[in-house]
């Protein structure tokens, strides 16, 4: 387990927790042979486990173009994550109660809200670990100062301030907060494995000390096309770790969004809901969310989802190289929809 020196402080402690430069941990990504993703699209009735167990559906579904209330949202959300599991455990089982749990959304600058990671996601993901006691503190992570924006009044006109403000008033005892990971304190550290060292030279990304010394790290990101990448899902949701001068001196993105996530690999990876972007950066509306415990299996999904070939994706086989899940669709188990069931091809960017 992480060092948990803000417990020291109790719950309601506004200090941040600390470590010394030379007491820092890479982490390693959970092992496991054959990673589960869950597919859940807003129409979802009943399922089937390859085992033959049934699947319960939405208690109110609704058509994949359709607009969702948040309760329906919330629905979604909770299913996907009851579907993302190990072989072993249920996600709610692997943490903790004292956990420090890091949620990273992506929130791009000066976009449209389809770009951004709805924050009713984030708050039922928290929800459902704070009614579940696997969390003390929980803070939502990301390179944004803009913290009350509402996106002009989508998402219900919910501001990711509201949201931590509610949950605080939930869940008295536990704590939450926001952080700007561009006024983050950092450290220094080496690329695990070294892969960019021909275009790295000192080998080593600044990265936020939140980052690396949380116990539970969980990416939330929107479908999205990227022309660099294909795809811009959980992995390159990590793209906002790390300051954007150190990224523009960088070579390929597939390598740079792989090493920057083998710093601290998600433990959960969640990726859709009911708006995403395609081709030039137009507004997609599918209600789909695909969730696991394994960003590569997820994002190999996703990106099926999307009309994409994941052997096409080459930062999912640097990811599988890594250990980070399994890109090839035969040997990921898939829960809930099937791929070709939730698929929309979505326009490729150029």
């Amino acid at each position: 387990m992480w060092r948990r020196h803000f417990l020291a402080l109790g719950a309601a402690g506004l200090a941040p927790a600390q470590k010394k430069p030379d007491d820092t941990i890479i982490a390693s990504p959970t092992q496991d042979a054959t990673p589960r993703v869950g597919i859940v699209l807003s129409s979802f009735k009943q399922g089937e486990d390859h085992d033959g167990t049934k699947i319960p559906g939405l208690r109110d579904p609704r058509p994949p173009g359709a607009p969702l209330t948040s309760a329906q949202l919330d629905a979604m959300v909770r299913k996907a994550i009851d579907l993302a599991a190990l072989r072993s455990k249920e996600f709610a089982g692997v943490g903790d109660p004292e956990d420090w749990v890091v949620i990273k959304p992506h929130i791009p600058s000066r976009e449209t809200a389809a770009a951004v990671t709805d924050p009713r996601i984030v708050r039922t993901v928290i929800s459902y670990l704070a009614e579940r006691k696997r969390g003390l503190r929980f803070t939502v992570a990301e390179a944004f100062d803009g913290w009350t924006a509402d996106w002009g009044g989508a998402f219900d006109g919910l501001s990711y301030r509201a949201v931590v403000d509610e949950l605080a008033r939930r869940f008295p005892g536990r704590r939450f907060e926001i952080a700007d990971l561009n006024a983050a304190d950092t450290l220094e550290l080496p690329v695990p494995g070294k892969a960019l060292a021909r275009n790295n030279p000192s080998g080593s990304y600044r990265i936020p000390k939140i980052i690396q010394q949380c116990d539970r790290l969980i990416s939330l990101a929107p479908l999205a096309t990227d022309a660099a990448a294909g795809v811009s899902l959980s992995i390159k949701n990590y793209f906002g770790i790390a300051p954007k001068n150190d990224l523009a001196k960088l070579g390929s993105p597939d390598e740079v969004m792989i090493d920057l996530f083998g710093y601290r690999p998600a433990d959960l990876a969640i990726v859709g809901g009911s708006m995403g972007i395609e081709g030039g950066g137009a507004a997609v509306h599918h209600n789909l969310l695909v969730a696991g415990m394994k960003a590569v299996a997820v994002d190999s999904v996703a990106a099926a989802t999307m009309g994409f070939n994941p052997a096409d994706l080459r930062f999912l086989a640097l990811g599988e190289k890594k250990g980070f899940g399994a890109w090839d669709l035969d040997e990921i188990w898939t829960r809930g929809n099937d791929v070709d069931e939730a698929k929309r091809n979505f326009r490729k960017s150029v």
